[in-house]
């Protein structure tokens, strides 16, 4: 849980980042918030073998396979059709929904 607090301790206030010698301030996007938010989760839950590495597991994403309203996964930035997601493990419904549903921009 202190790695969760840290990580949107850090998204929410401007940070200082070294890259090469330079000093860059600047803020961090909700996708580099949510790629380090999953990373820091990942590595507190269990893994199991067949997952791959990197995807949670359908309970932590809280995955249903209905919609919640409009939104499902079809939809979502993270839905690899026919059934697959780039943050959920296993076969997931294009009419299913997780709170790390992103619709696109």
């Amino acid at each position: 849980m202190e790695a969760a607090g840290a990580i949107c301790a850090t998204a929410m206030s401007r940070g200082l980042h070294e890259e090469g010698g330079f000093r860059l301030d600047r803020r961090l996007t909700r996708r580099e918030l949510m790629t380090a938010a999953r990373g820091g989760l990942s590595a507190t839950l269990p893994a199991r073998a067949e997952e791959q590495p990197g995807k949670m597991s359908q309970i932590a994403a809280a995955y249903r396979s209905t919609p919640k309203g409009l939104f499902s996964c079809a939809v979502c930035t993270f839905f690899i059709r026919p059934r697959g997601c780039k943050v959920v493990s296993g076969d997931i419904s294009p009419t299913g929904w997780c709170k790390f549903f992103d619709l696109p921009d």
